[in-house]
Formats: structure tokens, sequence, C-alpha cells
């Protein structure tokens, strides 16, 4: 009984060690199926990086397009699975076929002169930087210094694109690429000035060439596409002042005009339109103060010292015609002739800057007589009449 007793112990133990193994082929397996299913997602990660050795930018167009476009579809894979999603060399990869896609559009755009396609163009740059970003914060810096050299040798690229593209008078196309250049080197967090102001060159001659058509609504959406990329770009800024001031859209021109001074508060220029839009809707009182504004800024604002006094002397001459209509014992005739008054004497500041920068001016001149004749200046008023007949017509 004891022997046999050894035998089933014997026996059982086998049964465990039998159970055991197939456990561990049990393991073995699900590990061969997992490694399989992680080898098949990196193999899109490879297949998608293959890919883009063959891409060139310089090479033929429509061959780089459908490169590009397959190793996205690898790539695309590889970011939807969790296996590769925060592979630092997959973001790498991810970054520069997303980046290319929108390099391909405007080499497109270059050669044929259409417009890209800005909501598919924001889509593949905000992919870009997310995965350059991503590549960009790895701790361990993996594929840091790949990712910078690549940002650099495109930026370099696509500024070189636009230049040629500016030279041939591609103006849009020009702005777009300077643009392109100005986003990826802040990839890296650094501004690029020179992007910057050739951006708005380029620009300003795309929008002149669209005010000399009268295409006022084209111009606008560029320059305001522009804008958006460039918020902090004060000449695109300015350009949409003046597109709306040459289609007539006051409020437009005013809102441009205010964003503007955001930028750079100091501007007469800005200060003196805004007065000028302010005079067409009849809003006296903002148009004085914005036109006053622009003189403190400068007070030898020639243009703005003119456009105050005429100003002033208008709705002078405006309130003295009124009281024509009153009987001259209505109390509003006499309210109207004090008010009359007292804009003329405040039209004689500008006006006679103006003339002392102006001397030749005889209308100025003529006016400065009158106006000191209605005020009672009889000495100034001699004075201006001797300069007046001393001026030749």
């Amino acid at each position: 009984m004891q022997k046999m007793a050894r035998k089933l112990k014997i026996m059982k133990l086998k049964a465990n060690n039998f159970n055991i193994m197939k456990k561990q082929l049990l393991l073995a397996g699900l590990s061969l199926i997992l490694s399989t299913a992680a080898f098949a997602q990196k193999k899109n990660v490879t297949d998608a990086i293959l890919l883009m050795r063959k891409y060139n930018p310089m090479g033929e167009l429509a061959a780089n397009k459908k490169t590009v476009t397959d190793a996205k579809n690898f790539i695309d894979l590889a970011a939807a699975n969790p296996e590769t999603a925060e592979d630092f060399k997959m973001h790498l990869y991810r970054a520069q076929i997303y980046y290319s896609l929108n390099e391909i559009a405007q080499l497109e755009a270059m050669s044929s002169g259409s417009a890209i396609d800005q909501a598919a163009a924001k889509a593949n740059k905000e992919v870009a930087m997310a995965s350059f970003k991503k590549v960009l914060e790895d701790p361990k810096k993996s594929w840091t210094s790949d990712a910078q050299n690549y940002i650099n040798g495109r930026v370099d690229n696509v500024f070189n694109a636009g230049i040629v593209a500016y030279n041939a008078k591609k103006y849009e196309a020009a702005a777009d690429a300077f643009i392109a250049a100005h986003e990826i080197k802040s990839y890296l967090g650094e501004d690029f000035k020179d992007a910057e102001v050739n951006t708005s060159l380029a620009a300003n001659y795309a929008v002149e060439d669209y005010l000399a058509a009268k295409k006022y609504d084209e111009a606008i959406a560029f320059a305001s596409r522009v804008s958006e990329a460039m918020p902090k770009n004060i000449d695109i800024l300015i350009s949409l002042v003046n597109i709306n001031l040459q289609k007539g859209d006051v409020a437009a021109t005013e809102k441009f005009i205010n964003k503007a001074l955001e930028l750079d508060p100091n501007n007469k220029q800005l200060y003196y339109v805004l007065g000028t839009s302010y005079m067409d809707k009849k809003e006296n009182e903002k148009a004085t103060a914005a036109l006053q504004k622009a003189l403190e800024i400068d007070p030898t604002y020639n243009e703005a010292l003119y456009q105050l006094g005429a100003h002033l002397y208008n709705l002078a001459v405006e309130k003295r015609n009124a009281t024509i209509e009153l009987d001259y014992k209505d109390p509003k005739a006499a309210q109207l002739e004090a008010e009359a008054m007292n804009l003329f004497k405040q039209a004689l500041a500008p006006l006679e800057q103006y003339a002392t920068q102006n001397p030749e001016d005889r209308a100025i001149l003529d006016i400065l007589y009158k106006t000191n004749m209605k005020l009672g200046n009889i000495e100034k008023a001699q004075e201006y009449k001797k300069r007046l007949d001393s001026t030749k017509e």
C-alpha cells in the first residue's frame, strides 16, 4: 500500500508538472501574439520612415505627394495604437510627415497660383506642432537634435522658396511661404524677424494688386488670413485699414484702426485716419478728440493741423448759418452764435500752426484773416491780410 501511495504521489507530481508546462506554453503563445501585434505597429512606423526617406522637396511634385500621403497612412495607424502612440521616434516622423503635407500644398499653390486649403493646412500644422512639441519635451532628449535639425533645415527651404516666389511677383504665395517659415521657427520657441518683415512686404504688394483690380473682398480675406497668422504685425492691420477705407466700410476701418492702436498707441497716422472716419460719420466730438490725439503725439503733424482746423472752422460756419433761419430774438440763435464763436476760436490754433509751416497757402491765410475779423482780432486780421496780399497766387 505504501508503494502504491508513492506511485500515486509521483503520478500526481507528474500531472502538476504537465499543467505547469501547459500554462507555460499558453503564456508563450500569448506572448508571441502580443509581440507580433507590437511588431506590426512598429512596422507601420518603419514603413512610414522608409517612405519619407524617398521624399525630396525639390523632386517631382506628384510623386512626392503620393509618397507623403502613403507615409501618412502608415503613421496614422501607428499613432492610433497604444503600443506606439507615445513613441518619440513615431512622433518625430509624424511631425515631419504632417509638415510635409503642408510643404507640398505650398509648392502646389506656388506653381499653379491657386489658393491653399486653409482648413487642411491648419489641421496639418496642429498635428505637426503637437508631435514636434512631444519630441522636444522628451526628458531623455532621444530625438531632440533630429527635430531641431529638421525644423531649421525646413525653415531655410521655405524661406528661400518665399524669396523665389517674391522675385517672380507671386506675392500671395511668397507671403504664405514666409508665414510658414515664421511658424516652423516658432516650434523651437524662437522668433524669426526676417520672415515677419518679408511677410509684410509681400502681403502689401499682394494687397496692392487686389486693390488695383478693385477686388476688395479677396484683399480682405487674404490680409485677414495673414493677420491671423501674425496677429502682432501692425503692417498687416494697417493694410486692412486701407482696404476698408477704399471699400468705404467705415465700421471695419475703425475696428482695424483700434486693433492697430492696441499694438502702436503712439501712431499719429492711425489717429488721423480715425478722426477723418469720425468726420464722415458726423461724430464731431470723436473726430476732434482723435485729431487732437494725433497732434498730441506730433504737434507739427501737417495733415492733422489742417484737418482739425478745417473741421472746427466748418462746424462754426454750420452753426452760424443755422442762426440765419432763426428769429434774432430766439434764445437758440444767441446760443448757436456763441457756440460758433467758440469753435472759430478753437480753429485758430491749428490753422495758425499750419500757416506757419505752410506760409504760401493762400486759402488758409484768407481763412485766418476772415476768422480773426469775425472774432474782433483786428490787428491779427490785418497781419494775415498783409501776408495774403504779399503771397503770389
